[in-house]
């Protein structure tokens, strides 16, 4: 399902949320919204999904306009034929696992062979032995999939993610990472993401929508955007950057403290802290004012002045 949105525009009491926004979604890919709170990105999935109404703009899915400002088309929720999983995970504590994956089922009348779909969304998520417990008796890890289940048993042409992670300890989170994409992409079901982790979003994507004010700053590729940046808010948003001045930066592994080619800017700057990593030293310094980090295979002692070498065509320049 291709996703289209066109001029879309949101105010909440006067203060505008999203300006004028326009992107196109492609159908099987996992896009992700990122930013960071407060700049437009859960309320745009929810004007995608139906649950906030644009003040203007056209939203069309799979060719089909389910609204439109100037047609006056909003097509319900419901009839937009769209999975939704909840950061909260949403689950009906009286309902035991199986009714809550097979709610939606029942909900859109799609009763024929509903044990076995249930079944079949239980297994995609390995959850086969827990059809019959309720939801206080699993894992919040375990209530995440159900949650999964719940939306692909549908068979849904889109799944909205809204931060569906946040609520799982790290090493979980990491693990569900895989799961999910995995999910999505095996049965070609087009995927928008929503999170502030941009771990997250590197890791998972296709496409990431970096944002900020209610507008999307880059669109493009994870690869794209760390190595190209089209802001500074992207630059800075995104992966670690080293500040040169206002206009020019570069990333941490394009440094080292040791020349490797006649192509090498030298940088003098001076050590403030140093990390040990296991396998590497993380080492913070200071130059013009601007907090620089990078790797190195060795200990530096702080409070020394010390060179830094960057490769000449790794230094981004960025005005925007």
């Amino acid at each position: 399902m291709e996703i289209r949105l066109e001029n879309i525009r949101k105010t909440f009491g006067g203060k505008t949320v999203i300006s004028d926004l326009s992107m196109i979604i492609s159908s099987g890919s996992f896009t992700t919204l990122l930013g960071p709170s407060g700049c437009g990105k859960t309320t745009l999935l929810r004007m995608i999904a139906g649950l906030e109404t644009p003040d203007s703009g056209t939203i069309t899915l799979g060719g089909n306009c389910v609204f439109s400002s100037e047609k006056r088309v909003n097509t319900p929720p419901e009839k937009r034929g769209l999975g939704f999983v909840f950061q909260d995970f949403a689950l009906w504590p009286h309902m035991k696992v199986r009714d809550n994956v097979a709610f939606g089922l029942k909900a859109q009348k799609k009763t024929g062979n509903i044990e076995k779909k249930v079944r079949e969304a239980l297994h995609a998520v390995q959850l086969d032995d827990y059809g019959d417990r309720y939801p206080s008796e699993l894992s919040g890890g375990q209530q995440q999939r159900v949650s999964f289940a719940r939306a692909i048993v549908t068979e849904p042409e889109c799944i909205l993610f809204d931060e569906p992670l946040s609520a799982l300890d790290a090493l979980l989170r990491e693990e569900m990472r895989s799961e999910l994409r995995s999910l999505v992409t095996e049965r070609g079901i087009t995927s928008v993401f929503v999170t502030h982790d941009q771990t997250e979003a590197m890791s998972m994507s296709d496409m990431i929508a970096v944002m900020s004010g209610g507008q999307i700053e880059q669109y493009a590729s994870p690869e794209e955007i760390y190595t190209k940046p089209a802001t500074k808010f992207a630059a800075r948003f995104v992966g670690t950057s080293d500040w040169i001045d206002q206009n020019s930066m570069f990333r941490p592994e394009n440094a080292s403290l040791e020349k490797t080619s006649d192509n090498d800017e030298k940088f003098m700057a001076k050590v403030t802290g140093s990390e040990f990593l296991g396998s590497t030293y993380r080492i913070l310094l200071s130059y013009g004012g601007e907090k620089w980090v990078i790797e190195t295979s060795r200990k530096v002692e702080t409070g020394t002045d010390i060179p830094i070498y960057v490769k000449q065509n790794s230094i981004l320049s960025i005005r925007n």
